[in-house]
């Protein structure tokens, strides 16, 4: 018993910590994480946060990673359309609606390049993709895979980023344009079905 309470020490420990720079990065943004801080909050030693995250790039990584997976969780939750094209853009007011909802952690994911992507910033572009090789699929998109997601993602940060800052409101007409002007590039509509004739062939 002894030995399994030890196993589940380092592990409660190492979450203990993330947690904590989460809140903190939550409410002050990346510069506001202090190891010094970070400890007291926990009740552990600096040697112990660097011991499991190597160091404070390493804890932010880690951090970066948590943030990402999170987000695309919000993402993903709740009824997804059939149709591919309806998708996207619901996905487009999820994302600047999370953004808004939730600027510092947005600020962490997105503010600056980092050199190395994270797993979860990875997964979480590959979702963008798969989302715009689904309209492909149907026949529907303009533009090769790897360009329109990287336009996708052109407009959702600008528009996030805006919302944040107050320039726009997330539900705004100005927003709406915006994820509507991509649409209207990117795909093209579906094809209606036929009216069946009356009367037979002449």
């Amino acid at each position: 018993m002894a030995k399994r309470r030890a196993a589940r020490e380092p592990a409660s420990t190492r979450e203990a910590i993330l947690a904590a720079a989460e809140r903190i990065v939550a409410r002050g943004g990346e510069d506001a994480l202090s190891i010094r801080e970070l400890c007291a909050r926990v009740g552990v030693t600096a040697p112990t946060v660097y011991h499991h995250f190597g160091d404070k790039d390493g804890l932010l990584a880690e951090v970066v990673d948590a943030c990402f997976a999170e987000f695309d969780r919000a993402l993903v939750a709740g009824p997804l359309p059939s149709d591919p094209v309806a998708g996207l853009a619901w996905g487009f007011d999820r994302y600047v609606a999370y953004g808004v909802a939730h600027p510092a952690h947005y600020r962490l994911l997105f503010a600056r390049r980092r050199k190395k992507p994270t797993p979860a910033a990875i997964a979480s572009y590959g979702r963008l993709e798969d989302a715009i090789r689904a309209i492909e699929a149907a026949g529907r998109l303009t533009l090769p895979v790897p360009e329109a997601a990287q336009a996708a993602w052109a407009a959702l940060h600008g528009v996030t980023m805006l919302a944040i800052a107050g320039f726009v409101e997330a539900d705004s007409p100005a927003a709406r344009h915006v994820r509507d002007a991509l649409l209207a590039k990117l795909t093209i509509p579906a094809a209606r079905p036929r009216a069946a004739t009356s009367g037979g062939s002449r």
